[in-house]
C-alpha cells in the first residue's frame, strides 16, 4: 500500500506547489506537480478554465533527482478566480485526472478542482495562533447582580451541558477578567483573541442579541471593551468579535420595533408569515428571528457602510476582525440566495475601515462556496474537522451522522438516544455517540 501511494503524482495547492498563491489579474502563475520515479506518468498538462472554457497547458520539466521529477506549468490568470486540474498520462486507460479530490481514471465534475484567487489575501497576522474565549466562563473581575433570565452559578459549579437551563447558567465572567489574564494568553504565543458574542442578550452565549449598539453591561460595558482592546493591542494581540448576521434575539430592539408597528421599516428586516405572531426563526427557535437581507435598510444598519454595526466595532479601540456566525446560512432562505452579496459587502465595509482586518465565516461541510477570496477570508468549519477526526480516532459506527435534526435515522437500542438541547442549536445526542457537531473534543461515553 505504501509503495502504491508513493508512486502517485501529487499537487495540493500549498506553497510548495503554488509559490505565488495570490497572482495578479492578467499575469501568470506557476503550478508544480511532484512525480515520483516509481510513477508511470511521463507527461502532464493543466486544464485551466479561462472565460468559462477549458484550455490545456503542457507542463515542462523543472527539476529532478534520483527520487522524483518536478513538472511546472505556467497558467494565465484570465479571471479573478482560476479553476484548474491536472491531466496525466498513464493509468489503465492511458489518462488520469488529478484534482483536490485525488486521482481519477475517469472524467469527474469540476467541484473539487484546485482554485487560485487574485483577491487580497488575509492580513499576515490572521494566520497565527487563535485563542477562543466564552466570556461568561473565562474569568470575572467583580460580582454583579444576576439578570432576570439567569440561573446563577458559583465559579466552581459544574457546567450544565444539556436541557433548558444550559443557556441560562450564568457564572459572571467579564471582559476585565480577560484583560487580567492577557499576560498568560500572550505567553502561549496567541496572536488573535476570539470572543464569542459580547452584545446584551438573554442567554449566556449571547447569540440572541438584544442590541448590536453596546457591549453587555454584565461584561463591563463599552469601557471594558476599550480597556481589553488597548491591553491586547499593547501585547501585539488582535481581537475578533462574533456577529450574528443571520438572526438576532426576539428581544432585539429592531424586532421589538417591528412588533410594535406594522408600518415600521424594521418589519422588512424579518420574515413574517402571519404578522405579528408568526415569523421564521433559526431552526424554528422563536427567540432567534431570521434577518431578511433583501432590506437595504437592514444592510445599511448591520454591515453596509461606515455607519453599520460591522464598521462601528472595528478600530484601535475595539476589534480587528469579525467571525460571522452561521455564515453558511446567512442570506439564504427558500428562493432567496444573497449569501455572496452579504459576504462581499461585509468585506468591503471592513476594508474601508482598515486594510488589516480579517473576515472569518462559520461555514460547515463544504465551505468552498464561501471562500472565493472576495468575501470571507477563512472558515471555522466544525463538521469538516470533527467528522473526519471521529472516523479516524473511533471504532466504525453504525451510522455516518447522528443528529436530532434528522429523525429518519432510527435509534439503535443501547447506543443512541436523541434528546433536545438548548445550548446553541437546540439538539444533542446522548449515549455512546459524539454529542454535538460543534463539540470538537467530545469522546464516546
Amino acid at each position: 500500500m505504501t509503495d502504491r501511494l508513493w508512486s502517485h503524482p501529487h499537487h495540493d495547492g500549498s506553497p510548495c506547489y503554488v509559490p505565488e498563491p495570490n497572482p495578479k489579474l492578467g499575469g501568470t502563475v506557476d503550478v508544480f506537480l511532484r512525480v515520483p520515479r516509481a510513477s508511470d506518468v511521463a507527461n502532464a498538462w493543466v486544464r485551466v478554465i479561462n472565460d468559462g472554457e477549458p484550455e490545456l497547458i503542457c507542463a515542462e520539466l523543472d527539476r529532478q533527482d534520483a527520487h522524483e521529477r518536478w513538472l511546472r506549468a505556467r497558467l494565465p490568470v484570465v479571471n479573478p478566480v482560476v479553476s484548474y486540474r491536472w491531466l496525466l498520462d498513464g493509468g489503465p486507460y492511458g489518462y488520469q485526472w488529478l484534482n483536490g479530490g485525488g486521482i481519477y481514471n475517469h472524467d469527474v465534475a469540476d467541484a473539487a478542482d484546485f482554485r487560485l484567487s487574485v483577491y487580497d489575501p488575509p492580513a499576515a497576522w490572521a494566520t497565527g495562533a487563535m485563542y477562543q474565549i466564552f466570556p461568561d466562563r473565562f474569568a470575572k473581575s467583580a460580582d454583579r447582580p444576576a439578570p432576570a433570565w439567569a440561573k446563577p452559578a458559583a465559579w466552581d459549579d459544574p457546567v450544565i451541558g444539556e436541557g433548558p437551563d444550559t443557556p441560562r447558567q450564568w457564572y459572571g465572567g467579564d471582559l476585565d477578567g480577560i484583560t487580567a489574564h492577557l499576560d498568560h494568553i500572550a505567553s502561549l504565543g496567541v496572536g488573535t483573541l476570539y470572543l464569542t458574542p459580547f452584545f446584551p442578550a438573554e442567554s449566556n452565549h449571547r447569540y440572541n442579541a438584544s442590541t448590536f449598539g453596546m457591549v453587555d453591561p454584565l461584561l463591563g460595558g463599552d469601557a471594558a471593551m476599550a480597556r481589553l482592546a488597548a491591553a491586547a493591542h499593547q501585547r501585539g494581540i488582535r481581537l475578533m468579535g462574533d456577529l450574528t448576521t443571520n438572526h438576532c434575539g426576539d428581544t432585539h430592539e429592531w424586532f421589538q420595533a417591528a412588533l410594535a408597528n406594522p408600518n415600521a421599516p424594521e418589519v422588512d428586516f424579518f420574515f413574517f408569515t402571519n404578522y405579528p405572531m408568526h415569523y421564521d426563526a433559526w431552526w424554528g427557535m422563536r427567540e432567534m428571528p431570521i434577518f431578511d437581507h433583501r432590506s437595504p435598510e437592514l444592510r445599511r444598519r448591520l454591515y453596509d457602510g461606515p455607519d453599520s454595526v460591522v464598521a462601528k466595532w472595528l478600530g484601535p479601540h475595539a476589534l480587528d476582525a469579525w467571525r460571522i456566525d452561521v455564515a453558511n446560512m446567512t442570506g439564504i432562505h427558500g428562493a432567496i440566495h444573497l449569501s455572496h452579496m452579504v459576504a462581499t459587502t461585509i468585506r468591503r465595509t471592513m476594508a474601508a475601515v482598515t486594510k488589516e482586518s480579517f473576515l472569518q465565516a462559520e461555514s460547515n461541510h463544504d465551505a468552498s462556496r464561501d471562500l472565493l477570496g472576495d468575501g470571507y477570508q477563512g472558515a471555522m468549519n466544525y463538521a469538516a474537522f470533527t467528522r473526519p477526526l471521529w472516523q479516524w480516532l473511533l471504532p466504525s459506527q453504525a451510522r455516518p451522522y447522528a443528529h436530532g435534526k434528522y429523525p429518519l435515522l432510527p435509534n439503535l437500542p443501547g447506543r443512541l438516544v436523541v434528546a433536545p438541547c438548548d445550548h446553541c442549536c437546540g439538539y444533542a445526542v446522548a449515549g455512546d455517540a459524539p454529542r454535538h457537531e460543534s463539540d470538537w473534543l467530545t469522546r464516546y461515553a
